[in-house]
């Protein structure tokens, strides 16, 4: 092999170990998974939770998003975006929830509408009982 050949292939080789040593240790995490037992209950009369009294207000509370859909109801999800975990919120127009960092739009059961993101949020259970919204897993 001539000196030439040898420097080029000792050149390449040593850019691909750079790269893959790089891109190893920048990849991102890939679990988004929602927090498990979730179990709390907001007073409604509270003005820390007033966003909720009208349809198309939202709130966060450990991890998961709340909102008060433009049809009356409550729903919950886990508020990280499963593609990068960035915090979604609740597009009242569209009645979704939106990631506004890569664009992934998530239904209101958290099911992925379009990506990037690949996987479902973590969807909560609602019950409301006067002014009390309990939300639990």
């Amino acid at each position: 092999m001539k000196r030439k050949e040898f420097l080029s292939t000792l050149g390449f080789t040593a850019a691909g170990v750079i790269c893959a040593q790089c891109l190893s240790g920048c990849s991102m995490p890939t679990d988004f998974a929602g927090p498990t037992n979730v179990d709390f209950t907001l007073d409604l009369t509270s003005a820390t939770y007033h966003a909720l009294t009208v349809p198309g207000g939202s709130i966060y509370k450990g991890g998961v998003v709340v909102a008060h859909t433009n049809g009356g109801a409550y729903v919950a999800v886990s508020q990280a975006c499963t593609h990068a975990g960035v915090t979604i919120d609740f597009d009242a127009a569209g009645n979704r929830f939106h990631c506004s960092s890569h664009g992934s739009n998530f239904a209101l059961d958290g099911s992925v509408i379009n990506g990037p993101a690949g996987t479902p949020l973590s969807r909560y259970n609602t019950s409301l009982s006067g002014t009390s919204l309990r939300v639990y897993s």
